[in-house]
């Protein structure tokens, strides 16, 4: 079965986040496979690309005023793309999916220090993932590029908590603003094949995009960070 099997729901109908989710999660240096990805975002409603978009947006502008909900529905979404993984073994079950859905959101919540730890990891997997594949001679190993990127990040969330959730939170909301963009301009069927044949052209192009809104968010959110964090001393005096 090839890449672009994988990526395109089984039966045809348009693909949610969580397929999209098992794109990332089949092949973490996705971004650099703009070929690849284009199956899904092509096939993702309209409706879940609008919602990638603004919330992408969101956590890029506020994501650390509002990382506790953000960790809760990350979990939420990352229970169920792995109860869907896990039901091609077990059996499709809707109910299997919701219920590890939900039960991940439960535990995230009153663990969410270590909740911030395991998606930060996942976020330094993806950030060593595509880091690897952009610049190394053997893309095929991009898997040892995500375990380094995974064990830096996740070890850093418990020494510098704050600044650990602000570029998760601007990454993966850059990540889902671009995607969410990408895949609105592809259901413009004028637009269609010029989008489809300049990110295919250029591989760089997605994460190069990626990048930019990410430091875009880094730099805002610390920027209200400090001010906050000055204007609270000046206003008890």
């Amino acid at each position: 079965m090839t890449h672009q099997m994988l990526f395109v729901a089984e039966d045809g109908r348009s693909s949610t986040p969580i397929e999209l989710a098992n794109a990332f999660v089949q092949r973490m240096d996705i971004l650099n496979h703009p070929a690849e990805l284009m199956g899904t975002l092509s096939s993702l409603h309209v409706v879940w690309a609008s919602v990638l978009l603004v919330i992408g947006l969101l956590c890029i502008l506020n994501g650390y005023r509002w990382h506790k909900p953000v960790i809760v529905v990350c979990a939420l979404f990352g229970g169920l793309a792995l109860g869907r993984m896990l039901s091609q073994y077990l059996g499709e079950s809707q109910i299997v999916i919701a219920a590890l859905g939900l039960l991940c959101a439960v535990i995230a919540t009153p663990l969410m220090r270590y909740a911030v730890a395991i998606f930060g990891g996942l976020t330094g997997a993806l950030i060593g993932a595509n880091v690897w594949t952009a610049f190394s001679s053997s893309p095929d190993a991009h898997v040892a590029g995500a375990a380094m990127g995974f064990i830096a990040f996740g070890l850093t969330s418990f020494l510098l908590f704050r600044q650990v959730i602000v570029m998760f939170t601007s990454i993966g909301g850059a990540a889902m603003a671009v995607l969410g963009g990408i895949s609105l301009l592809l259901h413009v069927p004028a637009w269609e094949t010029a989008v489809r044949n300049s990110l295919e052209v250029n591989e760089l192009l997605v994460p190069l995009l990626v990048l930019v809104a990410a430091l875009s968010g880094y730099v805002l959110q610390q920027t209200t960070l400090s001010g906050e964090s000055k204007a609270t001393p000046a206003a008890s005096t």
